[in-house]
This record gives structure tokens, C-alpha cells and sequence, in this order.
């Protein structure tokens, strides 16, 4: 993985420390060594602050897995390390992401994060760790632009394969990514006591449900191309180290290679799983038309149905 920016303590502020691929500068870094005699158990809380906004936050237990990082450090720098490692490549990200796809659609470019920092804090909320950076941006090349636009080809192409795939297969099914369906109300013929529409409510909320608990295929697809662009840029400059025999260069850009290997094989992963899950709504979904159609068809409560 990645290492992280290194901490350079100290009362005053530091002189900057510039970050591996020079993605970010580190200005502070605070660590109190002990937790104070209040402090309460383990437990602990986090921030990520942008320019002075709370972006994300949350709470954990030293020793449980961290739900941004999955680590289970005992120490409160090493969770704060692995947060800090984490946001300040978001931020990167996210702003680079977005600048291209402002590009592409016309608009104007968003902002990027000028100061970025992460806390950690005691249960009693006095300060554990204190970490803050100034994310610096690589410039947004042509090259850079045109394999985005490449990739949006590819995604609408991908998608649109899919779809007539789907639609071979199943011709109730609709577009899988987020339900389509206009709200629907039943008409004055439908009985509201029907246990039909009480089923209909069922699974489209189960589908509602399948859907929040994951991310959106979509995002996970443009993760993985940035984990791909960033695995040949890796990839390039681990080739150029080698030459160079510089034992200490191409060792970093060996781990550098590896780090973005990973976070290739996790969106890959991530992708499979998010598309699986929202095939299964979309099934609930299209069970949910097929209920709604036999209602409206037949609006007449079970008792005369059976009768007739």
C-alpha cells in the first residue's frame, strides 16, 4: 500500500512535507502519546474536514475494523494514518473525476480541497490525532481527457450490451441500475385492503433496500478505470526505475505496482458484487410489475376471484 505522508511532529508548524507522487503537502501532524485520565475505554470518533466542513464522520473501537480502512490498529496514529492516507486520495480523486466530467459536459470546474484535515478524537472528545494537508492536484492532461472519453464510450457501449442481454433473457426486466417506475397509485376499482398491493409495497421497498446497501454499479465502474489508468502509470514508472538501478527507486515503485494492483482487483471486486445485488432488485422490481399488472387486470378481491 501506499505509504502514507511522513509526520513530522512538533509544537510550531512544521516546514511541508511533500507525499509520495506529490499528491498532497503535510503541514501538522499532532499526536498525544497517552490518552488523558478522563478518556473513556477505547472508543473513539473521526472526522474528515474540507476546508473547514465535516465531510465524514463517525466512531470506532481501537482494535475493531475501521469501516473506511478496514484496519484493526491498536494505536490512534495508526487508525488516523490510515484515514489520513485515505482521504487525502479521495480528495485527489474525486477532484480530478470531477474536472473531467465538467470538461466533458460544459460546465464549470468545481473547486478543489485547499486544506484538508483528519481527527481523531477521545470518547471524552478531546483530541487524539490531528493530520492536515494540502492536497496538491497533478494537471488534467489531453491524453488524460481523451481516455476519459474513451472510457465513457466504452461504459454506454457496456451498458448498452447489457441491456439487450437482459432484454433477450427477460422481457419484463428494465433498466437494472435504479428503478424507472413512475410512482403509481391505485385507482377507485382496487380494493386497498388487497393483500396484492401490500406485496407490491414489499418488493420494491426490498429492492429500495438492496440498492442503498451498495454502491452504484456506475461508480464502481469509473473507480475501477481510475485504478486501471493509475495501474499503467504505475506500471510505467516502475519500468523506467528498473532501468535507472536505483535498488531504493524501483523498490518503491515495486510497492507502488502492488498498491494499485490492489485497489484494481477491489473495484473489479466491488463492480461484480454491486452489479449481482442490483440484478436482484431489479428481479423484485420486475416481480413487483408483474403483481401490479395482474391487479390491474384484475382489481377484484381474492374471496370473488376464488368464487368465480
Amino acid at each position: 500500500m501506499q505509504p502514507p505522508a511522513e509526520a513530522v511532529p512538533g509544537p510550531g508548524p512544521p516546514p511541508p512535507c511533500q507525499a509520495t507522487r506529490g499528491e498532497r503537502t503535510l503541514h501538522d501532524v499532532t499526536d498525544s502519546a497517552e490518552a488523558p485520565p478522563d478518556a473513556v475505554g477505547d472508543s473513539y470518533t473521526w472526522e474528515i474536514v474540507h476546508d473547514g466542513a465535516i465531510v465524514e464522520s463517525g466512531a470506532g473501537r481501537i482494535g475493531e475494523p475501521h469501516p473506511l480502512t478496514g484496519s484493526t490498529a491498536s494505536q490512534h496514529y495508526e487508525i488516523a494514518c490510515g484515514v489520513f492516507e485515505q482521504a487525502c486520495e479521495g480528495a485527489v480523486e474525486e477532484y480530478r473525476y470531477d474536472v473531467m466530467m465538467a470538461r466533458v459536459e460544459g460546465k464549470p470546474e468545481p473547486h478543489p480541497v485547499s486544506v484538508l484535515t483528519v481527527l481523531l478524537r477521545y470518547a471524552d472528545g478531546g483530541v487524539a490525532v490531528s493530520m492536515t494537508a494540502n492536497p496538491r492536484h497533478r494537471p488534467i492532461t489531453e491524453r488524460d481527457m481523451a481516455e476519459y472519453r474513451d472510457y465513457l464510450e466504452w461504459a454506454e457501449e457496456d451498458h448498452r450490451r447489457f441491456l439487450e442481454q437482459k432484454a433477450r433473457n427477460d422481457d419484463t426486466l428494465e433498466l437494472p441500475w435504479a428503478s424507472l417506475e413512475e410512482v403509481w397509485t391505485p385507482d377507485e376499482t382496487i380494493d386497498r385492503s388487497d393483500p396484492r398491493l401490500a406485496r407490491i409495497a414489499e418488493l420494491e421497498g426490498e429492492a429500495a433496500d438492496i440498492r442503498a446497501e451498495v454502491f452504484d454499479p456506475d461508480h464502481c465502474r469509473e473507480l475501477q478505470f481510475r485504478a486501471e489508468q493509475k495501474l499503467r502509470e504505475a506500471n510505467r514508472a516502475a519500468a523506467e526505475a528498473a532501468a535507472g538501478g536505483d535498488d531504493a527507486v524501483r523498490a518503491a515503485a515495486e510497492r507502488e505496482v502492488a498498491h494499485r494492483s490492489e485497489r484494481v482487483t477491489r473495484w473489479a471486486t466491488l463492480l461484480a458484487e454491486t452489479t449481482e445485488a442490483y440484478l436482484q432488485a431489479a428481479a423484485l422490481d420486475a416481480e413487483a410489475a408483474r403483481v401490479r399488472r395482474d391487479l390491474q387486470a384484475d382489481p377484484r378481491p381474492a374471496a370473488v376471484r376464488e368464487s368465480s
